[in-house]
């Protein structure tokens, strides 16, 4: 009953949660659960894993990322997902991407809602790995339907030989203000403590 009663308490000073990610293994680390891919893509991990990995960089968290043109092949590989959104609220893409050498690699990206037709937001990535590390990427957007569908598209003309691109870290998070919870005013929280005392007394009783 105590426990109980302490989550009450809690529940009634929480001033919200964490968001749900919208994104489903938005790191690749599940393979490529929740992801259409299409071309010349695919999840590698160290080397010796899953796929070609190219230069021998590290993904950017944990041991998978998605490598477009590997195998010394072109780039024609195309990897989408499609999300729930909702009308009118603004969202936050994020993801890291980056060559695995010091050439250049240049990747499209572009959200699409109601109208497959005009993008809600796109553009090109163009990444040069000089520090062995993948380079973040943030870019706003206004959601206009109840879902959303982002791809990534690699460059058929990208450098291809011993060089892949890397993308890692994908997320969207909505950028709107959560309800506050309601703070009990001070006569509610004389009444809910007399509650709790009243219910101890009881149990006590109860126990004699």
């Amino acid at each position: 009953m105590k426990s109980i009663l302490v989550a009450a308490l809690f529940s009634l000073f929480s001033v919200g949660a964490a968001q749900a990610a919208i994104i489903t293994n938005g790191n690749f680390e599940q393979g490529t659960t929740g992801w259409n891919i299409t071309g010349n893509a695919g999840v590698v991990g160290p080397a010796g894993g899953d796929f070609y990995w190219g230069g021998g960089s590290t993904a950017q968290n944990g041991k998978r990322a998605m490598a477009f043109n590997g195998g010394d092949k072109l780039g024609t590989g195309d990897v989408w997902q499609s999300f729930a959104t909702t009308a009118g609220t603004s969202y936050t893409l994020t993801f890291d991407y980056g060559s695995t050498s010091i050439i250049a690699q240049s990747l499209g990206w572009g959200l699409f809602g109601a109208s497959a037709i005009l993008p809600l937001a796109g553009g090109v990535v163009t990444d040069i790995n000089w520090s062995s590390a993948l380079d973040t990427y943030s870019f706003d957007f206004v959601a206009n339907s109840a879902s959303t569908t982002l791809l990534f598209a690699d460059f058929i003309g990208n450098f291809t030989f011993s060089t892949d691109g890397l993308l890692d870290n994908v997320s969207v998070t909505s950028n709107a203000t959560p309800p506050a919870a309601a703070v009990p005013e001070p006569g509610s929280l004389a009444l809910l403590g007399l509650g709790i005392l009243g219910l101890g007394a009881a149990r006590r009783r109860k126990a004699a």
